[in-house]
């Protein structure tokens, strides 16, 4: 029977891979058209009487995957988001929504099979065969969620949430991480009935 216990060195790379940075996880894929943020909001709210906002980030959670420099990316980028839909950046206090976000991830095993053979007919005493080989490959993998509310400031409430569920990509510089992280905020503030 196999000892099915993990190593030190298998343990090693289960731990690294879940201490992934910010930056990657932000960048779930962005460049794939695959994926389409699920939105949801509340139906009795006046979206009408928003005018001013507040970014929050993870203030609650204090996630340590966040680096600095991917918090000032986010917030750029929902400020970016919230500007075109003439929505006005105030402080805290002041704002009517307060907008929060935070990340889960996940790890993941892709696993995919082929077969390959056939029938084959061999000579008058061999008779007949049937052969062949199957491939069983897996591939691990992250999967990110990353999740962006718009709280209600007087009630403290959550107004209009918007996940997004992708495999964590890396980007080489940081114009191309820049990029992904301004569309994926784009696509997931794109149904916010605000402005």
């Amino acid at each position: 029977m196999k000892n099915l216990t993990l190593t030190n060195t298998k343990k090693t790379k289960l731990l690294s891979i879940k201490l992934i940075t910010l930056s990657s996880v932000l960048l779930l894929g962005a460049c794939s058209s695959n994926y389409v943020p699920e939105t949801d909001q509340s139906s009795s709210y006046d979206f009408s009487s928003v005018d001013t906002y507040s970014v929050i980030g993870d203030e609650q959670l204090k996630n340590p995957m966040f680096s600095d420099i991917d918090r000032e990316r986010f917030d750029a980028a929902i400020d970016i988001s919230m500007q075109q839909h003439n929505v006005e950046e105030v402080s805290a206090d002041e704002a009517d929504v307060l907008v929060s976000y935070f990340v889960v991830t996940k790890d993941k095993v892709k696993v995919s099979a082929s077969y390959s053979g056939g029938y084959a007919s061999g000579c008058y005493r061999c008779g007949y065969g049937y052969g062949g080989v199957s491939h069983i490959n897996t591939r691990n993998y992250v999967e990110g969620t990353l999740v962006v509310d718009i709280i209600d400031n007087e009630t403290n409430k959550s107004v209009y949430r918007s996940t997004l569920i992708k495999p964590l990509k890396s980007f080489d510089t940081t114009q191309e991480r820049e990029e992904a992280i301004n569309k994926v905020v784009s696509d997931m503030m794109k149904k916010l009935p605000v402005g």
